[in-house]
């Protein structure tokens, strides 16, 4: 893996992009910008797994003034965030989320959004190419275009377990938190993957993402400030580290 990683990271070019380097394990350095050197970075688990990927603040934050992570994000964090949808068989999402953050929904990954009321904003609708199928409580309709699923409970367990059920196996979980909390709370998480912005978020005790224990195996910054982690959630299989050539 990591010597098809370096074939694709030098050298290293200046195209205007934000270069991310990677102070552990590897020290290797590349441009976010590089779809298919970003998709190797993060392509480091083998079959299916259930990733958390946020932003934050130093503190924990996960909005800014406007309520939302867009007020976070920056750096190498957005180009990043493509790579690890394109690796993914589907991005998972809150109804409050994408009613607060309608461009939040990928344009080409597959995304299940879990909304009891399954109000999902038409802007979202007409921009998901991949597909929308919203897990939703018995007594809603979902709009047209999109696909429902009535979930029972709404749970952790039964949320990963009907994502499941859809074919899907490689799950990115971006949001918000109570999602995260549920399927953390559930033990179905493999992997916690946080950015660390730069910029303060707004203090909100509703808002700050859980403090996630486990082996670190990724950590990395990019020239913006941005910080990158990787950990595996306590539990989760391990698979051995490859040495880089």
């Amino acid at each position: 893996m990591w010597q098809t990683f370096l074939s694709f990271v030098q050298p290293i070019r200046d195209n205007g992009g934000v270069l991310v380097h990677t102070d552990f394990p590897s020290g290797l350095s590349f441009d976010a910008r590089n779809i298919e050197a970003s998709k190797l970075w993060w392509d480091t688990s083998d079959g299916g797994w259930v990733r958390v990927n946020l932003v934050t603040d130093a503190l924990g934050n996960t909005t800014g003034i406007s309520g939302t992570s867009e007020d976070l994000s920056g750096g190498a964090d957005r180009d990043l965030v493509l790579a690890l949808r394109a690796i993914a068989d589907v991005v998972v999402l809150g109804g409050t989320t994408v009613r607060r953050e309608p461009l939040s929904v990928p344009r080409d990954t597959p995304v299940v959004i879990v909304s009891r009321s399954a109000n999902i904003p038409a802007e979202s609708v007409r921009r998901a190419k991949g597909g929308i199928v919203v897990l939703h409580h018995s007594s809603a309709i979902p709009p047209a275009g999109v696909t429902g699923v009535v979930l029972p409970r709404f749970t952790g367990s039964a949320i990963v377990s009907a994502i499941r059920a859809l074919g899907h196996r490689r799950i990115v979980v971006e949001g918000g938190l109570t999602i995260v909390n549920k399927i953390l709370t559930a033990g179905l998480v493999t992997e916690w993957c946080q950015t660390i912005s730069p910029l303060p978020g707004n203090p909100n005790e509703r808002a700050v993402a859980p403090a996630v224990t486990g082996e670190l195996t990724l950590m990395a910054h990019d020239d913006d400030g941005y910080r990158y982690t990787r950990r595996l959630v306590d539990g989760a299989p391990r698979r051995d580290p490859v040495t880089p050539a």
